[in-house]
Formats: structure tokens, C-alpha cells, sequence
């Protein structure tokens, strides 16, 4: 036995070894780096989806024909499904956050509202200076202003709701200054800010579930692109049919079709555009008409949308995008023209 082998140390020195069913370690396949390669699995979620939809015509194409076995067209459909989904649910609970703190600033306004009545109050009866009295009702040392902090004036509706439980004849109805207004007022606020740590707490559930779904489908995707490696010769035409590229023969991606500009204000537009199959990234290219002679670099992007900036409202913007990957750059995609905001 040799004495840089990995069980040299299991026998003596002189022994004749294991068999070749026994200790030995069996080679590991190792995965087709040309493969790897050629056929990326996209970072973006957009690109990666985009992928998967390829991937899923394929199989239904071939998966039975060649073997597929563990990442058939169910599977992907059914990853690319649950991301869609889970990514849909972690933007209604985004937009369930936004909505939860609209009504969390509207009780806090009317809360405001009410302290501005308590203020007055207080003034009548104790004068407009901070002293011992206003202290008293639970106001905050130093100051007779309605406090700028919402946790604060929160704190503040409590102290005056039980104040004033404790010493009616000091209520006035008229001035809005009363126990139950304080009462109503801290309740609404408590009530609104329960709601948005929920939210908040769902968003966090939300995403953490998009993220799982994502890592699902990617693990999904890299492991029919490996499959495929093991069941098709690396110039088997019908990579192309799974949007891959025929590992043999890497080619550019399709052109992107289309793009779409929208003017967002304070020199800034947002670029859409659509997938390109086989792209694993995309540059983007602009001219200011009547200043650019011609196109200028606007850097790459790994996903299907960039918000650019940097322009004078007034112009008009030209863009244009090109697909590429190991197989070089597809044509240029249509241009797109907007007036800058």
C-alpha cells in the first residue's frame, strides 16, 4: 500500500489492502465545469424565473425521452410557482405595513388634537408658564408644547386620561379636554400601533419565506442544468430547447425585445425590459439626444429593471439594452425614447 493513500493507516505497513469493494473511497463524478459555465444559474429572481419557465418547456419536451428523474417539469413549475407566490405575499404584507401606519398617523393626529385641547386647558387653569401644577397632571418637565415624539405624547394621553379621572371638576367638554377624549384617543394610538408590529412582524415572515422559495427554485434550476449534464453529450442540440446553451457551442442570447422608459422626476428614469433567452446579463446604453453623438455605457445589470439618475429635466433620453452571456452580446433591442422629468 502506498503511503499517501487516504487509508494507509488503517492496516500495517505490509498488509496486502482492501479489496476493491471494500475501504476504498469511490470516486466522486465531478460536475461539468464547461457546463457550469456556459449555463449559469441566474442571482436575479426575475432572470432566474425567466430560466425556469425554459427550463419547464424543456422537460416537457424531453424529460421523459432523456430521464430526467428528480427535476422534472412539475417540480420546476411547482418552484417557480411557490416564488411567485411567496413573492407576492411579501409585497401584501409590505403594503399591508404601509397601510397599518396611514391609520397609526391619523390616530396619532387626532391625538395631537386632543393634547392641543389638554394645553389649553391647563393654561386656563394653571397659567401658560410651565410650574408645580402642570408637572402634576403628567406633562412633560420643561415645556408647555405638545411634545414633538409620538411615543411621548402616546405616554402623555395616558397620564392626562388618569388625571383627570382623578380630578373631573378640571375637565372641560367644550375644550376637548376630558378623560374619555384621553382615554378614546390613547386606545386608537395603542390599538394602531399593535397592528403595525404585526405587520411589520408578517413582513418579516414574508420575506424570509420569498427568500426560502428563491433558494428552492435556484437549487431546482443548477440541479436540472447539472441532470442535463449527465444525460446529454455537451453539442446535444436540445440544450437549446431548455433556453440553455449547448455547452459545445455557447452562443449569444436572443435580443431583448423591448424596453420601456418612465419618467420619475429629479432626473431620474426607470428602465424596464424584457428576457432574452439564454442572457445571463444585460448592459444598458444612453444618449441624451442633441449632447451624445452616440450611446454611452450605463453599466450592467443583472436583473430586467434600473432606476437611472443623474439627467436634466427638460431632455430627451434615449436607451437601449443588450443581452449577453459566455457566448458574447446579442443584437442591440429596440430604443426607447422619454422627455426627463
Amino acid at each position: 500500500m502506498n503511503w499517501d493513500e487516504g487509508f494507509w493507516d488503517q492496516g500495517t505497513w505490509d498488509d496486502p489492502g482492501p479489496s476493491a469493494g471494500g475501504l476504498l473511497p469511490q470516486p466522486k463524478r465531478k460536475l461539468n465545469r464547461r457546463t457550469m459555465a456556459s449555463n449559469p444559474t441566474p442571482d436575479d429572481n426575475d432572470l432566474l424565473q425567466a430560466l425556469a419557465e425554459d427550463l419547464a418547456d424543456g422537460n416537457h419536451l424531453h424529460e421523459v425521452a432523456i430521464g430526467i428523474k428528480q427535476n422534472t417539469e412539475a417540480v420546476i413549475r411547482a418552484a417557480n410557482d411557490g416564488l411567485t407566490a411567496a413573492a407576492q405575499a411579501y409585497a401584501a404584507a409590505r403594503l399591508l405595513v404601509n397601510e397599518r401606519y396611514t391609520t397609526l398617523q391619523a390616530a396619532d393626529l387626532t391625538g395631537k388634537n386632543v393634547l392641543k385641547g389638554c394645553k389649553l386647558r391647563f393654561a386656563k387653569l394653571y397659567g401658560s408658564f410651565y410650574n408645580a401644577q402642570w408637572q402634576a397632571t403628567g406633562w412633560p418637565v420643561g415645556s408647555t408644547a405638545v411634545p414633538d415624539l409620538q411615543d411621548v405624547r402616546f405616554t402623555l394621553l395616558n397620564s392626562l386620561k388618569v388625571w383627570f379621572t382623578a380630578n373631573p371638576a378640571a375637565e372641560s367638554a367644550d375644550m376637548d379636554a376630558t378623560a374619555a377624549l384621553c382615554a378614546a384617543s390613547h386606545t386608537s394610538i395603542s390599538n394602531a400601533r399593535a397592528a403595525v408590529n404585526q405587520a411589520e412582524s408578517a413582513v418579516s415572515t414574508a420575506k424570509a419565506a420569498a427568500e426560502s422559495a428563491a433558494r428552492t427554485l435556484r437549487k431546482r434550476v443548477r440541479g436540472l442544468i447539472d441532470e442535463l449534464g449527465t444525460v446529454l453529450a455537451e453539442d446535444d442540440v436540445r440544450w437549446a430547447d431548455y433556453g440553455l446553451n449547448v455547452p459545445a457551442n455557447p452562443v449569444a442570447p436572443a435580443p431583448i425585445a423591448s424596453v420601456t422608459l418612465t419618467a420619475s422626476g429629479n432626473g431620474k428614469v426607470f428602465v424596464e425590459w424584457s428576457y432574452a433567452t439564454r442572457m445571463t446579463g444585460t448592459r444598458l446604453l444612453t444618449r441624451r439626444v442633441g449632447t451624445d453623438d452616440e450611446f454611452q455605457n450605463a453599466g450592467p445589470v443583472d436583473g430586467l429593471e434600473k432606476m437611472l439618475s443623474g439627467f436634466t429635466p427638460g431632455i430627451t433620453l434615449q436607451v437601449k439594452a443588450i443581452a449577453y452571456n459566455d457566448g458574447g452580446d446579442a443584437p442591440d433591442s429596440p430604443v426607447a425614447e422619454v422627455v426627463v422629468t
